[in-house]
């Protein structure tokens, strides 16, 4: 049975994600341009670059898909970097996300559109694709990531509106997202090559200790940790610390340093959530001590 819906704030402000860019009055600015253009009599224009609605009920016929947005990394200054296709800056893409028209393509072409990661059946995960102008760390991309539904751009469902063929997605597919560790884009797919993750379950085998007090960052990392093979347990006092304990422990900045001290002593490794995530992206477990924010509170700048 597939998990219940999530409410509409739900798990996707969680501490540690990205936030979800429909909140934004990035979001607004895009819906008021459309709306602009059809008061201006130019939404044939507008219609041309974002697709047409498809009148082919079998062009996504048994697809699947979740939709996700943020803003996209800024350059803290103004170097070109952004067109540099190694650089964290680089541009994926310039034709707008506008969520509701693709979310309109999709459903009149006959797919199906999942509001919420905790709404898409188990058994549909691998009919799935992550629907994205760029790579990024929202609950929705972190979850995916964590049971390989691939991201792929916006501009590949366009595509096939405009053509009313499914292409094939692999050119428009993202990468897992920017290793803070090598400074480079990730490939998503799985390979020997350097520039793909290692693995899609790079937490088999390992033990996440997670601290937290507060519930919804526990259940939601606690979900991630186990989507992508390792094993949770809860510490939520000092008498939860036992010598037996091994592996990692992640916590947040609210857990009383009393008890994170007396988890170091008893050899766990320390972490932040920006550790689980750049170990997603890798498709590998990141060693605390090859980067400094793998063990500090996540910042907006982190990913």
């Amino acid at each position: 049975m597939p998990a219940p819906p999530s409410p509409e704030t739900g798990l996707e402000s969680v501490n540690g994600v990205q936030p979800e860019l429909q909140r934004t009055e990035k979001e607004s600015e895009i819906r008021k341009m459309y709306l602009v253009a059809e008061y201006l009599g130019n939404e044939r224009e507008l219609a041309e670059i974002l697709g047409p609605l498809p009148y082919s009920k079998t062009l996504f016929r048994n697809k699947h898909f979740i939709l996700t947005c943020t803003i996209a990394p800024r350059s803290s200054d103004n170097s070109t970097d952004k067109n540099d296709l190694q650089s964290k800056y680089r541009r994926f893409s310039a034709v707008p996300f506008v969520k509701d028209h693709l979310r309109q393509q999709i459903e009149a072409g006959g797919g199906k559109v999942y509001h919420h990661f905790e709404d898409i059946p188990k058994t549909k995960y691998k009919q799935c694709k992550l629907i994205a102008p760029h790579p990024s760390a929202t609950a929705k991309y972190v979850q995916c990531l964590a049971v390989d539904i691939p991201a792929v751009s916006h501009e590949w469902i366009i595509q096939c509106c405009q053509t009313l063929t499914c292409v094939d997605y692999k050119p428009y597919a993202l990468p897992s997202g920017w290793s803070i560790i090598e400074e480079r884009y990730i490939r998503w797919n799985c390979g020997r090559g350097a520039d793909q993750r290692s693995t899609v379950n790079p937490f088999v085998g390992h033990c996440v200790n997670i601290a937290s007090m507060d519930k919804d960052f526990i259940e939601f990392w606690s979900r991630v940790c186990k989507l992508a093979g390792g094993t949770v347990r809860l510490i939520k006092s000092e008498s939860d610390l036992t010598e037996n304990l091994s592996g990692y422990m992640l916590t947040d900045q609210e857990f009383p340093e009393d008890v994170k001290l007396w988890a170091t002593r008893y050899g766990l490794l320390i972490v932040s959530t920006v550790w689980v995530v750049q170990s997603l992206i890798l498709g590998r477990i990141c060693q605390p001590d090859s980067h400094e924010k793998l063990t500090q509170i996540y910042q907006d700048d982190d990913y």
